[in-house]
């Protein structure tokens, strides 16, 4: 395998004036292109390009060699830009582009994941021609026309297209497999539908489960790793019988075992999945786990645990008894430990995550107190004046708005690794949901929580802060400068700091001194 350092014939600038990322890069499948996906710096407008290889050049070639090289380019050689979207939320980046082989040297056919249509997540497969242009380049020369674009999946619900998600296309059924929440928002399945004529979609993995899966490579066998909130997950494998008349609908029968379930441990109790109709107009999901020492009449303390924020979806049909094992040793010690995914989080579609446009910190708060109220009102073991909140990253950042804001509703807030101050956090991110600092002024003060310390209770053990000092993510200057801000407002606050931890503890003993610290603060102080 020889490698070779190669630049484009004319800087990256040049061609593509208005980007600023280079979101995901790499090779049709017969080599003829190098493909990228370019977004423009406010994240509302997407470009899926193709580079032939004869744009680029050896790195570090004098002007003769350049002048020669541009001579010697065949007409046409050019960018073409096959596909677009834009939109006035924001732009999430997939990893599904599948470019089927071309048959004919002036289009190209190839599957893609569109969100910006219809606002939620689904297949397409498209046509684009691709125009030669034999002028000097100019801005938007390269973009080609869709000659053809059909739907595959459309509804109410999403084809899974981020964190790594794949689909498997069998060209000679012509079929693609994906992944999906077309049943519902809570479990992922693996689903197949026909690319050359769509109509029906069909489901191959069993309902009441959340599964991830992966499909062979002849296209007869399919794995899912699965679980649900009491069945702690299992590994089988399934081929697919039936006709070969007709491969949509094949069945799914077990063929083998990979890991079996172990069962819940004695003392966990699985939490209970719960929806409200929100005032917002949403439907919210949320999971309670019950105290474990529930007596008629007693009221129990509650913890409303959060993350809040995009990308992320707590609240779903799987086993939450590894990672979120925290949760029931709560409920175990007597909390009423509440969960809800409110607007903002993943799964739901572009406009239910993008509530958040320009306004992180301003509605999450209303969803989870919302929330809280549902619960207590329908469950009436809440003591609503103790309850708790407590995340991590962007669920520290959300537990001191929920103080800051709602302090009257959460006697204590416990905030880890919390983003204080947007200005300082990760330029991509940030600017993806909030837009540049000189166009939303206003909402970057709103949601920097250290400019709102004066807000936070003067009464002392209401807040715990917890941070890694070698974040490498929020990094520790959020907590540095909040604490400077809180010491100059008079505030009182207790703070935690794991030295030797970045952005998630991984030392099992600073996990171990984490968990004690949350315990020990809770009982003092709720």
């Amino acid at each position: 395998l020889d490698l070779f350092d190669r630049e484009l014939v004319l800087p990256f600038k040049t061609l593509f004036p208005g980007v600023e990322y280079i979101a995901r890069a790499g090779w049709t499948r017969d080599g003829k292109y190098a493909w990228a996906v370019l977004l423009d710096r406010s994240q509302q407008k997407l470009q899926l390009v193709l580079l032939p290889p004869a744009l680029f050049l050896s790195v570090g070639v004098d002007e003769p060699q350049w002048e020669e090289h541009v001579a010697a380019m065949a007409e046409g050689v050019q960018p073409f830009v096959i596909y677009e979207e834009v939109t006035d939320i924001w732009i999430n980046v997939h990893d599904i582009f599948y470019p089927f082989i071309q048959t004919n040297n002036d289009e190209i056919t190839f599957l893609w994941v569109n969100e910006s249509k219809t606002g939620f997540c689904h297949l397409y497969k498209a046509t684009s021609l691709l125009l030669h242009i034999y002028l000097v380049f100019a801005p938007d020369d390269f973009k080609c026309p869709v000659k053809e674009e059909v739907t595959l999946t459309s509804g109410e619900w999403e084809v899974l297209a981020r964190h790594g998600s794949k689909i498997w296309v069998n060209e000679e059924t012509k079929l693609v497999y994906f992944q999906g929440t077309k049943d519902t928002p809570l479990e992922h399945h693996l689903y197949v539908v026909s690319y050359e004529s769509p109509g029906d979609i069909v489901r191959l993995t069993k309902p009441g489960f959340s599964h991830g899966c992966s499909v062979s490579q002849n296209f007869d066998m399919f794995i899912s790793h699965y679980s649900n909130v009491s069945t702690p997950p299992c590994v089988h494998v399934y081929k697919l019988v039936g006709s070969d008349s007709d491969p949509l609908h094949k069945e799914p029968e077990f063929w083998a075992s990979m890991m079996e379930s172990a069962g819940c441990p004695a003392d966990y109790v699985p939490p209970e999945i719960f929806r409200f109709p929100a005032k917002s107009g949403f439907e919210l999901y949320g999971m309670l786990y019950k105290p474990h020492n529930l007596k008629p009449g007693k009221k129990h303390p509650a913890i409303l645990f959060v993350y809040g924020g995009p990308q992320v979806q707590l609240v779903n049909n799987s086993y939450k008894g590894v990672k979120y094992l925290r949760l029931n040793t709560l409920a175990s010690l007597g909390y009423a430990v509440i969960v809800i995914d409110g607007r903002g989080s993943c799964q739901r579609g572009l406009k239910f995550e993008g509530a958040l446009k320009n306004k992180m910190g301003q509605v999450e708060i209303e969803d989870q107190v919302e929330g809280l109220q549902y619960v207590a009102d329908k469950y009436k073991f809440i003591d609503l004046s103790r309850v708790a909140i407590h995340g991590w990253s962007y669920g520290g950042f959300l537990s001191l708005m929920g103080l800051i804001h709602r302090p009257n509703v959460f006697k204590v807030a416990v905030a880890g690794a919390p983003v204080t101050v947007w200005m300082a956090y990760d330029t991509g991110y940030t600017e993806r949901y909030m837009d540049v600092p000189e166009h939303n002024q206003q909402g970057y003060e709103a949601g920097s929580v250290a400019l709102h310390v004066d807000k936070l209770p003067n009464e002392p053990n209401r807040l715990l802060i917890l941070h890694g000092f070698l974040d490498e993510n929020v990094h520790f200057f959020h907590t540095n400068f909040l604490v400077s801000q809180l010491i100059r407002a008079g505030k009182p606050y207790q703070l935690q700091i794991y030295p030797n931890e970045r952005h998630s503890i991984r030392c099992p003993e600073s996990g171990e001194h984490y968990e004690i610290m949350l315990l020990y603060f809770l009982q003092q102080h709720l």
